[in-house]
């Protein structure tokens, strides 16, 4: 099963942050994992999560990912990009986010499971006549760094930004998401990927 890294990143030395970014893509590669996201544009749509910048990478599985981030030849480039700013990052289990090139990023804990139950069942649907596919859906998140550990996170994944904008800008979908904002303390945005 595919596993995604998610890392949340706030950079303030860009020349260090600058360095790291020429390191990733090739040890990243060594084991199986490509970008998805990297720092694409950001736009909050639901609570206070404002990241500067996201990243999502996907490996072919969680044993691949963990390989990858306690890598020796990893170990100096990750602490570039601790030097350069602060992030947080978690590891989850999903699908693979081909061929998403946008995604709804949903970080929440649960207030009324029985309402959000019937949000998942109608949401679908919706989702699905605009491209959209669910990539993740967990509860069962793994902190990788800055004790960040969603109650769960969901990210769905879209053609482009123009189909994700529309469905969750849409009057059906928006109907949907105060269904799960009654049921949820939520905190979202809208990710362009690579």
């Amino acid at each position: 099963m595919p596993a995604h890294l998610l890392v949340e990143v706030e950079t303030h030395n860009q020349e260090l942050m600058t360095e790291y970014r020429k390191h990733t893509p090739g040890l990243v590669g060594q084991f199986g994992g490509r970008f998805t996201v990297r720092g694409g544009a950001t736009e909050t749509v639901e609570g206070d999560w404002q990241p500067q910048r996201i990243v999502f990478i996907e490996f072919p599985d969680m044993a691949a990912l963990k390989a990858f981030y306690a890598a020796p030849a990893y170990q100096p480039v990750l602490q570039m990009r601790l030097d350069a700013g602060r992030s947080r990052a978690v590891a989850v289990e999903g699908e693979a986010c081909a061929p998403s090139h946008a995604f709804l990023m949903v970080d929440f804990a649960v207030t009324d499971p029985a309402t959000l139950a019937t949000y998942f069942r109608q949401v679908q649907p919706l989702v699905s006549a605009q491209g959209g596919r669910l990539v993740v859906r967990s509860d069962k998140t793994e902190a990788i760094e800055a004790g960040w550990q969603p109650e769960r996170l969901t990210v769905v994944g879209f053609p482009d930004m123009a189909a994700l904008r529309a469905c969750y800008f849409s009057d059906a979908y928006q109907a949907l998401r105060n269904l799960r904002l009654s049921a949820t303390r939520s905190r979202a945005i809208l990710v362009e990927g690579v």
